[in-house]
Order: C-alpha cells, then sequence, then structure tokens
C-alpha cells in the first residue's frame, strides 16, 4: 500500500502558459497560472463508501481515509488508463462523488460537451479535498431555475437572492473568490422571455493565449456560442472597420454575417466535422498533431442526418456522456444521447424545431465554429482543436460569447448590466453551494504498488 507518508507529495508548476508536453503532462488553467504535473500511470483499485449528512455539514474528517487501513492510499498525479471515470486516464484519479446516489458530481471534458452551459469552473468537480489529512469538503451545486426577488431601492442595478453562497469557481482542488456562470440571468417575468438584465452578448477579435486557449475580456463568462479563427485574406481594411479599435468589439452584425461567413444568427450550425485536418510538426508535442486544413464549410444532409439520431435527447444533469454510460470513448461510439451542438435553441432537448431550423439552413456556406466540442471557464475559453503547434500567443480568432454583471456570493447580491428599474419584481435563475441532504457515494482509490 502507498500513502502520503511514504510517498513524496507531487510535483506542481504553475505556468504562464503551456510549456510541456500536454500528452505526459496533465495541465488546468486555475487563477494561479496554468497547474501542471507529470502523469504518472499506475494500477489501484476502486473503493466506495457511503457518508451520511445531516444536510448541514459541508465538511467530512478524514472521509478521504480507506476505512482498512486508516491512510490515504493514492495521490492526485495517479492516472489510470482503464478507468472509464477519467477519460482513459487523460484526467486524475481523483475522488469521485455522487450525490444523491448515483447522481456524479464530476464532469470530464467529454462529458461537459452535453451540457447546454459547459462551464469547467462550475461542474468539473463540485467538491475539494485535503490529501494530507483525508478531509473533503463538498460545494454541492444546487439548481435554481427560477426565483422571485426585486430590484434595490436606490437605482435598481443590483438585486438579492435568498440561497448563499452563489457557487464560485473550483479549479485544481481549490475554490477560487471568482465568478463564473452560476448566475444565468435576471428577467422580469417568471418564463424569463424578452431582456436577460444580467448579461450582454458580444462579438470580439481577440488572440489566442496559445494554441488553444484564449482570455476573455468581459467577465463572467455565462456562455460561449462560437469560436472563429481567421486567415490573412481577413485581416484587411474592411475587417478593420467592422471591429471597435478600443473595445474590439463587432460594430456591424450583418457584415459579420454577409463577410466572414459567421452565423452570429445561428452559431451552432457552424459546429460542422472539421474533418479532413493536417498535420504539423511540433516542438510541444514533440511529434505531429492534427491541424485545420480548411475554415469553411456546408450545412449539408450528413450534418442532418446525424442531428436527426439525437432527436428526442434531453438533457439530465449528471446522466448524459461519460456521466451516463461510464464508458470511456463512449461519445464517439454509438452515443445518441444530448449534444448541445445540435440544440439550436437551447432549451435542453434536441427536438424537431431544432432539426427543422438546421434543414433551413441546408447548402448555407459558414465559417467553421471552434467551439464545437470545448468548453469555457469564468474568464476564458477553448478552441476544439489546437491553431498554433508550439502554442505560441497571438493567433488572431473572432469570439461570440456572453458575460454577466458579476455578483457577491456571500451576500447573494447580484449586479445588473441593465435594470426595469428601481425596487421592480424580477426572476432570477443561478446556483448556490448547498450542504448534502442524506447519503453521498465516495468511490475512492487504493493504489496497488
Amino acid at each position: 500500500m502507498n500513502s502520503p507518508q511514504r510517498r513524496t507529495s507531487p510535483h506542481r508548476l504553475y505556468e504562464p502558459n503551456i510549456v510541456h508536453n500536454p500528452l505526459t503532462w496533465m495541465g488546468i488553467w486555475t487563477p494561479q497560472g496554468w497547474r501542471i504535473h507529470k502523469k504518472r500511470f499506475g494500477r489501484a483499485e476502486r473503493l466506495s463508501i457511503t457518508l451520511a449528512s445531516d444536510g448541514k455539514t459541508t465538511r467530512f474528517t478524514g472521509a478521504l481515509r480507506d476505512p482498512r487501513t486508516e491512510r490515504i492510499e493514492w495521490q492526485d498525479d495517479l492516472h489510470l488508463s482503464d478507468d472509464p471515470f477519467t477519460d482513459g486516464g487523460i484526467y486524475p484519479a481523483d475522488p469521485r462523488l455522487e450525490h444523491p446516489p448515483r447522481r456524479p458530481r464530476w464532469a470530464v471534458s467529454h462529458t461537459l460537451l452535453c451540457y447546454p452551459v459547459a462551464d469547467h469552473n462550475l461542474y468539473t468537480h463540485e467538491y475539494t479535498w485535503d490529501l494530507s489529512n483525508g478531509d473533503l469538503r463538498t460545494h454541492f451545486r444546487d439548481h435554481i431555475p427560477c426565483e422571485g426577488a426585486r430590484t434595490d431601492s436606490l437605482d435598481g442595478r443590483t438585486v438579492r437572492v435568498q440561497r448563499t453562497p452563489i457557487s464560485q469557481t473550483i479549479e485544481g482542488n481549490r475554490e477560487y473568490q471568482q465568478n463564473n456562470s452560476a448566475v444565468r440571468g435576471v428577467w422580469a417575468n417568471p418564463e424569463k422571455s424578452g431582456t436577460n438584465y444580467y448579461t450582454q452578448r458580444i462579438v470580439q477579435k481577440l488572440e489566442m493565449l496559445n494554441g488553444v486557449y484564449v482570455i476573455a475580456p468581459r467577465t463572467p463568462v455565462v456562455q460561449c456560442h462560437g469560436l472563429y479563427a481567421l486567415t490573412p485574406d481577413d485581416l484587411d481594411s474592411a475587417m478593420a472597420e467592422m471591429f471597435d479599435p478600443q473595445s474590439r468589439e463587432c460594430t456591424d452584425l450583418s457584415r459579420l454575417i454577409e463577410t466572414l461567413s459567421i452565423p452570429f444568427d445561428e452559431p451552432k450550425l457552424a459546429m460542422l466535422d472539421p474533418k479532413p485536418y493536417r498535420q504539423a510538426q511540433s516542438r510541444v508535442y514533440e511529434g505531429a498533431i492534427s491541424m485545420l486544413s480548411r475554415n469553411f464549410g456546408e450545412v449539408d444532409r450528413a450534418h442532418l442526418d446525424e442531428a436527426k439520431q439525437h432527436l428526442g435527447s434531453r438533457f439530465e444533469i449528471g446522466r448524459v456522456g461519460y456521466g451516463l454510460e461510464n464508458a470511456r470513448s463512449s461519445d464517439d461510439a454509438g452515443y445518441r444521447g444530448y449534444v448541445s451542438r445540435f440544440d439550436l435553441n437551447g432549451d435542453g432537448v434536441v427536438d424537431e424545431a431544432d432539426i427543422d431550423a438546421i434543414a433551413a439552413h441546408l447548402d448555407r456556406r459558414v465559417r467553421l465554429n471552434l467551439y464545437r466540442n470545448a468548453y469555457f471557464g469564468g474568464d476564458w475559453f477553448s478552441t476544439s482543436i489546437c491553431l498554433e503547434p508550439n502554442h505560441q500567443p497571438g493567433t488572431p480568432i473572432i469570439a461570440d460569447y456572453e458575460f454577466g454583471g458579476g455578483y457577491d456570493a456571500d451576500t447573494g447580491a447580484i449586479r445588473l448590466l441593465t435594470t426595469p428599474g428601481p425596487n421592480q419584481p424580477v426572476w432570477v435563475e443561478y446556483h448556490h453551494d448547498a450542504p448534502a441532504q442524506g447519503e453521498i457515494v465516495v468511490h475512492l482509490y487504493r493504489e496497488i504498488d
């Protein structure tokens, strides 16, 4: 058996950018920087235990200790190639929590692709842990789809919700005082129609931080609609006229659609399969990697037929992608459940309205939306494919996203970007951290030498 007393803690680095080979080093964006550790592959057996909750407790002392040996039997740099929860060993063998039992409270990247709002900072883990003493702390996100409230009586620019704390960022086994997409919106009616006073949609010309990540200037990010690569032919005077030089914001959305073939009206139409790829040598990846060979495609019958295979699929928290199948590569091997790229209106179900919307745009030429198979965080987005083989910064890209006014997690105060006026009734959608009610199932790992 192994324990922290006999094993040196894994060496972690924080870097401003991707330097080490992502195939052999695990990396995750955190507010402290790009946190990495060398992937250490080994063997382990999974051990499942049940904890009882009193409905108030969020810290469980010693919960991660093996009940037989009373030691912590693994380190969180351990990767398991045969663990279906870790996407083929890409992710470490972290603890896995279920609450209520059989509802997973974690989401690896391929499961996030099946969320209508793929916020890595909100869903990847709903808990943190301490390998030195074995304590576990829960941050179970409770979704409040609609709660009545009133704007403040001064200028109507804030609204306060009932349940706190509003959920904040968890990355790299730490909670950060950073807003994410926990607040989805504030509306003047319970149907949540019309103006969303909390969010604003924006299209900006940005530069990539590296080959796959771009920093969002306006935060917190609430939703990403599209990321589009630019070519040298796009960077002309006409392009400059479409974007404000200070804010980098697009000032002519109609021209964006017509000139650049960016479907601002239906961005998911452009989430086409980017294949075929071209191969490029990468010093960082220590070999050849796949990159874009084209920037445009057409909405064709094959895309429509693929969408029809998902007809009737519905989003259910914790029950999509790997969270449903518990099987590695299930998305690529016949998975016919919910995927957000075919849910054009974002209502959580792929229905006839979505199929009809795709059919109405057959043969439309679009610039490929590289947010297909990608996700975002509180202040960043990712692309589905590497745009620069050595992760050098500066590649131009256009980002179509929504950001919110922000919130104070502890007080429950939400800042509005626009307002219906002081002391007005509004309805809020948000997530807050709630103590467990009933049993928690914890899956631990006992490392095998």
